[in-house]
């Protein structure tokens, strides 16, 4: 015998190869630890009993519903000087009669119509920002308050982000609450049908009016600079965008107050958003770039947080240009005023009501102009081609438990969509790869949104059947949880499908995402059946040789309720799907090692029956499991093959039923624990 063989067997195991792919340190585990295929050694108790949290998180909380409130200047600002696109009339009377109205129309103002028909038309003051990673169909009653108006912006999406169930659902809830919804579309096909009566196509109002109610609402009312807009400025803005219109009465101030003079206020007016960008990067500097593209991804967000990251942009991009051992000076903390830095970035302050906490205010940051952010941030990431690294892993630091993760998405998602590449999805191939947790949850997220694109679909598609057929460990992850999303509801059976293949893997890492999401699954009633089945037909033998095995044990330790925090959830499966919480027991305990420790396990609860009440409940229903009929001459034939499988145990298992059999005819003090 070698001198390995002779190590006792108490010694741990040495550490896992690379290959196996471990967990990342902050990801949560769903897999008892050290479970392989085949014989299964080491299986650690501590990790599977006791105090652990692998299930506690398989239901996340839902992201806040309110993001931000409108600020007064916003409803102040939508009373007076208003131009009504076409087809406005109709969507007020929608609104009012329905609670809920769709508009779509691309350059039709559909923003501040939205404010002007809540604020003016139905006399709404308090007009809420809903959070877009939320759908609508997870809007519950009680996060809503009554005489409050939520607006989702879904601009943007190309194919229908939001599905009929979704609404259907979404407008009950809004109408119970007695609260309205407006949700911003780009095109009326992006409705599903049950939208449709619901959904306006608005058209663009004049761009000359539109700027001449700018000047309005401002003040400035001169008739010469009205003019300048009406004559001057007027061939430039045929068919143009409110937001140009916007820009068109700055241009006639500033035409007046002689800083611009005409010829050049119309080039400025005619100029493309890129080409404004380009020529004003020219002016700054490296803190300039950094803090222009963090409020470009981070817009209106609260504004010391996005101090704070475009601070860690500046420090990334600076550590960049140093050699490998060279050290980063820090600046000064009083290098320069906050009010400057704003009027180098062309960003302004705006402070709203508080989205939590009530009578309180906070600070969000956005461009002068509403079309700027997208303009930064796609100049940065196009002629800064050394810089995408760093600009890659600075969206994706801290986006996997943050708030703010929807906007490192649609970041990375317009990459994929917009920035020219042989190779569209390079950036979220290089997220899914990586054993970053945080990093794998956004690609993962960045797929589930590019699914409902009709461009990107094709290329996603062929990604995830490449990535589960010959994928690492880490993008068989990405892959499980895309399919364990919401969007894997759409088509269960697939979805699970997919879920097997994966399961498949010898790797632990993608295992562990299988079990994750299969368990959302089991979390939901209205899916819990097509997915408890699966898991059942997961003990087939044409699995047993493969990830599966592994994976239907730690699945059948927590549908038969053996951890605390999943006993309520037995009692839902076991009144509804008997026969699978059965067969999926008599899998578990079958097992050399997982059913010896649910042995040891229900030892350790006949030894307390006597004193604890629980325990003693908890060993009759699991020993029910086993025989359900407790009485010696019934029991006889299911402990008898419970025995056959656990020689070593054989005493402990009669112990066991016979402390359970009494526990069930209430005389569990007539027997005397050794």
């Amino acid at each position: 015998m070698s001198e390995d063989e002779k190590k006792p067997a108490e010694i741990a195991a040495p550490a896992p190869p690379a290959e196996t792919s471990p967990l990342s340190p902050n990801e949560a585990r769903y897999l008892p630890q050290n479970v392989t295929n085949g014989a299964m050694h080491g299986i650690q108790a501590g990790e599977v009993t006791g105090d652990i949290h692998y299930y506690a998180s398989v239901t996340s909380e839902k992201a806040d519903l309110i993001v931000r409130y409108a600020t007064p200047h916003d409803v102040k600002d939508v009373r007076t000087g208003f131009v009504a696109p076409g087809r406005f009339a109709t969507a007020v009377g929608i609104l009012r009669r329905e609670s809920v109205v769709v508009l779509c129309g691309r350059g039709t103002g559909r923003t501040f119509a939205a404010r002007r028909m809540l604020v003016v038309d139905l006399g709404i003051t308090k007009i809420a920002d809903m959070n877009r990673s939320r759908t609508i169909g997870s809007i519950r009653e009680p996060e809503l308050e009554p005489d409050t108006a939520l607006v989702l912006d879904l601009r943007g999406t190309r194919d229908r982000p939001f599905t009929d169930p979704d609404f259907n659902q979404c407008l009950r809830v809004v109408k119970d609450a007695g609260c309205r919804l407006v949700i911003l579309l780009d095109d009326l096909f992006q409705a599903p049908n049950s939208a449709s009566k619901h959904a306006v196509a608005l058209t663009a109002p004049s761009a000359v009016e539109v700027a001449l109610a700018t000047l309005r609402r401002r003040g400035q009312v001169d008739g010469p600079v009205q003019l300048t807009i009406k004559s001057d400025f007027a061939e430039a803005l045929e068919d143009a965008s409110p937001d140009k219109a916007v820009q068109a009465a700055d241009l006639a101030v500033q035409v007046h107050e002689g800083t611009v003079n005409v010829a050049k206020a119309i080039a400025l007016l005619k100029e493309e958003v890129t080409d404004a960008v380009a020529r004003w990067f020219e002016k700054l500097d490296v803190r300039g770039h950094a803090y222009s593209f963090a409020v470009a991804v981070l817009e209106n967000q609260p504004v010391e947080y996005v101090w704070q990251r475009a601070l860690a942009l500046d420090q990334h991009l600076r550590k960049a240009r140093l050699p490998d051992d060279g050290k980063l000076r820090p600046r000064c903390p009083l290098i320069q005023p906050s009010d400057q830095t704003l009027r180098e970035i062309r960003a302004k302050v705006e402070e709203r009501a508080h989205p939590k906490h009530e009578n309180l205010t906070e600070e969000t940051i956005r461009f002068e102009r509403h079309d700027w952010a997208r303009g930064v941030f796609m100049h940065m990431w196009r002629q800064y081609p050394a810089a995408q690294e760093v600009l890659r892993d600075w969206m994706c630091e801290d986006a996997t438990f943050d708030r703010f993760q929807e906007e490192s998405v649609k970041a990375v998602c317009d990459v994929a969509r917009n920035v020219p590449a042989h190779e569209p999805l390079a950036i979220i191939e290089n997220l899914a790869s990586q054993r970053s947790y945080g990093r794998r949850a956004l690609a993962a997220r960045a797929m589930e949104v590019l699914m409902d694109d009709d461009v990107m679909r094709p290329l996603v598609e062929k990604a995830i059947k490449r990535w589960t057929k010959y994928g690492n460990a880490y993008e068989k992850w990405t892959v499980a949880r895309v399919y364990s999303s919401d969007f894997g509801r759409r088509n269960l059976t697939a979805s699970l499908a997919v879920l097997t293949e994966i399961g498949k893997s010898d790797k632990y890492t993608p295992q562990n995402a299988v079990v994750f999401g299969v368990l959302s699954m089991l979390a939901t009633k209205k899916i819990r059946g097509i997915a408890l089945d699966t898991v059942v037909s997961w003990t087939g033998a044409r699995y047993r040789r493969t990830g599966l095995q592994p994976i239907t044990l730690a699945l059948g330790l927590w549908v038969i309720g053996f951890y605390k925090h999943s006993r309520d959830y037995f009692t839902e499966f076991a009144e509804a799907f008997p026969k699978q919480v059965t067969d999926l027991f008599k899998h578990v305990i079958a097992d050399p090692e997982f059913g010896e420790l649910v042995v040891e396990h229900l030892g350790e609860l006949a030894l307390h029956a006597r004193w604890d009440q629980a325990k003693a409940a908890e060993l009759v229903r699991l020993t029910r499991l086993i025989a359900p009929d407790l009485r010696w001459w019934k029991r006889r034939d299911a402990v008898d093959a419970l025995c056959f499988q656990h020689p070593a145990k054989r005493s402990e298992i009669h112990r066991i039923f016979r402390i359970a059999r009494k526990v069930q005819k209430g005389k569990v003090e007539e027997f005397q624990a050794p």
